[in-house]
């Protein structure tokens, strides 16, 4: 079961209500259904074995989205729905302190549905649920301080891209005993970055009689920063080592800030004008692949001849770490409109602000193809091949967009409405370059000319192997063309009975591939795929075909 259905489930899920006499045996509520199935089962802590009891358990229709009841689990963490007709049902659990989930759910957000039918045993379910985990700890510096509001972020592979992509998936901030706690983790490895600013610093600058700063003064031994500090108490990301939870797991985690001169990085910078406000200039940095923006110190203006209201100003960026940074220098309209990469390793960094890059900003036009209506809701995607930052722009009734600031780099674009996805069957650009539904983007303004069409078909059938159906295996739908972008990859898993079916699929051709326990590949890399592709099941789908159904099982190969 794909991840659209699950996130259904969980809206379901949130109005569900239960009725339970306590005591007894929890058993579903009058339904409207008059058939003779029954799914039960056992919900229990995955740490521990343990039943879990007074935890809410919901089946809904998987096709038609449709809640059908909701019960509390008995002391055994016993649950039972009846009076079921054939068909295929989500399960979901909930339990204070332990991470909420669908039967058999993966960290992708693909599940196991439940299928009842004949020849089909839908009791005596093993439930399980993960108790939470917790990371805490205290953030100090070398001298043993404490270190007050540090920024301490986790981050982890992101499951769902299937490519290995880290992003920041938790943070908190140092109380005044440098304590901090991140709490309703699910299981698995993190890396922990901490940031911060030491409260001691100072960077008081002597000024003459007209109030301008004394350059080439000493610089005051508390002129100092913090550079960004990973676990376990270094400063390159590349040395960083991950902490391993498993469920139920609290993990202290101490970290020391060890204080270091700081970077002053000068600017001249055009006046705004009388009564106008001038946009300070922001600094990103690269943790982990992601654009973090820098909570700097503080920052200086002045103007270079104050008795001159239209001289330039002078900005300084004080207390700054030494480090490598994009500097984003905004427009009139406070958006970034020009870029520059820097290196701060020196006590006193000048920039020259005319030399930053321009970003550039996309905008074009989308049509349907074969003249048809645009489906209401239309957005197009850009997904930086970088970063993996993905940026939206909303289509205008006539499909036109508007996107900006853009950085430069390559962008894969997709499209979807309201939810569903939808093909890009053509684009060109002036501006910049295509290559598929690849957009490389300089500095120069993009103009883009897309072309879509609905994405109606379904693939489904069975995974196998020795001819048994299997249930609760990964299944990746690979575009045969190696050329194709990662969008097109997709995900799912197989049911109780073995069945899969993977909804809204691009026209073209594919291979699908089941992999036995093969939740942690990076499924969406071709170059690991490579390795399953020959066993695969191939399969095209033309265009305007709503259902295809493979004829031959989809043999499970071993991770």
């Amino acid at each position: 079961m794909n991840r659209t259905r699950q996130a259904v489930a969980v809206s379901l899920t949130l109005v569900a209500t239960c009725i339970c006499q306590p005591g007894l045996l929890a058993q579903s509520q009058a339904v409207s259904q008059t058939g003779n199935r029954v799914i039960s089962g056992v919900l229990l802590n995955e740490r521990t074995g343990q039943p879990i009891d007074d935890a809410t358990v919901t089946l809904a229709e998987a096709n038609e989205r449709k809640l059908f009841d909701s019960v509390q689990t008995d002391a055994e963490g016993r649950f039972s729905f009846s009076n079921l007709s054939d068909g295929k049902y989500v399960l979901r659990a909930s339990h204070r302190g332990y991470i909420a989930g669908a039967y058999e759910q993966h960290e992708t957000g693909s599940f196991t549905a439940i299928v009842a039918g004949d020849g089909l045993d839908t009791t005596d379910l093993r439930f399980k649920l993960e108790p939470q985990c917790a990371l805490y700890g205290t953030i100090s510096d070398d001298s043993g301080d404490p270190v007050f509001n540090a920024r301490v972020s986790l981050y982890r592979v992101d499951p769902a891209s299937g490519t290995g992509r880290m992003v920041r998936v938790n943070s908190a901030n140092s109380d005044g005993i440098g304590f901090y706690t991140i709490s309703r983790l699910a299981p698995g490895s993190y890396y922990l970055a901490v940031a911060g600013s030491p409260w001691y610093a100072t960077r008081r600058q002597v000024r003459d009689a007209h109030g301008i700063p004394i350059e080439n003064l000493p610089r005051s031994p508390l002129d100092v920063a913090y550079t960004v500090t990973y676990y376990p108490d270094v400063t390159d990301a590349s040395s960083a080592s991950p902490i391993t939870v498993t469920a139920g797991d609290r993990v202290q985690v101490n970290l020391t800030l060890h204080p270091v001169p700081a970077v002053h990085i000068v600017m001249q910078v055009p006046n705004p004008g009388p009564g106008q406000g001038l946009a300070m200039p922001q600094l990103r940095q690269d943790i982990f692949g992601n654009s973090e923006f820098v909570s700097l110190a503080g920052a200086t203006m002045r103007s270079r001849d104050p008795r001159n209201p239209n001289a330039e100003i002078t900005v300084e960026l004080n207390g700054v770490p030494p480090g490598q940074y994009d500097a984003l220098f905004m427009a009139p309209n406070g958006q970034p409109s020009r870029s520059m990469t820097l290196d701060a390793s020196t006590d006193r960094l000048n920039l020259d602000p005319s030399i930053a890059v321009a970003l550039a900003e996309i905008s074009g036009k989308v049509a349907m193809a074969g003249a048809g209506a645009l489906p209401s809701n239309l957005s197009l995607f850009f997904t930086s091949q970088l970063t993996g930052e993905r940026l939206m722009a909303r289509l205008a009734p006539d499909g036109s967009f508007h996107l900006q600031p853009v950085h430069p780099g390559s962008y894969e674009v997709t499209a979807s409405a309201a939810g569903s996805p939808m093909a890009v069957t053509r684009l060109s650009a002036t501006g910049g370059t295509v290559e598929g539904r690849l957009l490389k983007v300089g500095s120069e303004p993009v103009t883009v000319t897309a072309q879509v069409a609905e994405s109606i078909s379904s693939v489904s059938g069975f995974a196998k192997l020795d001819r048994s159906p299997v249930s609760g295996v990964l299944l990746v739908l690979v575009p045969a063309n190696p050329a194709s972008g990662q969008e097109d990859s997709r995900i799912n898993q197989s049911d109780s009975d073995g069945s899969f079916e993977f909804e809204h699929v691009i026209a073209g051709a594919y291979i699908v591939v089941a992999i036995e326990d093969g939740w942690s590949l990076d499924w969406g890399r071709r170059e690991v795929m490579e390795h399953y592709l020959a066993k695969g099941q191939r399969v095209v789908v033309p265009a305007h075909t709503k259902e295809i159904n493979l004829k031959d099982p989809v043999e499970v190969q071993p991770k």
